[in-house]
């Protein structure tokens, strides 16, 4: 992935319908809490522009494809810090597809992700790992009833 950094350098991704992509974020204040642009192209094309308005505590992520064509739009809220709280994911109709929510740890790392629909039932549930160092090293995602759906795992590097 390239990161082209013209604010924070965030990627960010969801679980949609079965497609699974990484989320992190590295969050960065604008010191006249102006308008920030963040641009990211993964290995196949596909663009994430993300616009953050600090004063607002807002940001919008639009992801296309490699010709252009809108994927999706998140909406996103922010703390004080910069963090994602909230997002609604939008489908390149315009329509809202979930609702996501994020929580942190006491040290500010993400530590959970739940998905849900319109009407505020569970979709999915992301837990995320780190080592004792606080490197992520992977997260679990959980069905509405609890069910693991999948898990990615660290690399195990030899000696």
């Amino acid at each position: 992935m390239k990161l082209f950094q013209v604010g924070a350098i965030i990627v960010c991704a969801v679980f949609v319908w079965g497609v699974n992509i990484g989320f992190g974020q590295a969050p960065e204040t604008a010191e006249n809490h102006g308008v920030r642009v963040t641009v990211s192209i993964s290995t196949d094309g596909s663009r994430t522009v993300y616009k953050f308005d600090d004063a607002q505590h807002k940001a919008v992520a639009t992801i296309t494809d490699q010709d252009g064509k809108l994927r999706q739009t998140i909406r996103y809220e922010l703390d004080d810090a910069g963090r994602f709280t909230s997002g609604q994911i939008f489908g390149p109709d315009g329509r809202l597809r979930f609702n996501s929510q994020y929580n942190y740890d006491s040290v500010g790392r993400l530590q959970e992700e739940t998905q849900s629909a319109e009407d505020g039932s569970l979709l999915h549930k992301i837990v995320y790992s780190y080592d004792q160092n606080g490197k992520r090293t992977g997260y679990s995602i959980f069905d509405a009833s609890g069910k693991l759906l999948g898990r990615t795992t660290p690399l195990i590097t030899g000696p």
